[in-house]
């Protein structure tokens, strides 16, 4: 299992988190369907700026999502900010 943690910048703070509300349709959904599983974080102060860790079983799947055109249009939907993201996994020294 490996361990990301995401942050970046979205249009809508709210509107992103609409569509990770857990149920039917959501990105949590999305994520569930090749084994990962999915934190949420907004910043209080600035509500646009939102973070995700997320457990990888399966770090190739996970990639594909990301580079996937299913990808890439949830991430339009949710009006994420696709320059500003940052990816950092979790290592052991």
């Amino acid at each position: 299992m490996t361990t990301i943690i995401a942050t970046h910048e979205v249009e809508n703070g709210e509107h992103w988190a609409k569509a990770w509300h857990k149920g039917p349709g959501s990105r949590h959904e999305l994520m569930a369907s090749i084994g990962v599983t999915a934190r949420t974080f907004r910043d209080p102060q600035n509500p646009n700026l939102v973070g995700l860790i997320f457990e990888v079983s399966d770090m190739a799947k996970f990639q594909a999502l990301m580079q996937s055109a299913e990808g890439g249009q949830a991430m339009k939907e949710d009006g994420v900010k696709v320059e500003t993201l940052r990816l950092v996994n979790e290592f052991t020294p």
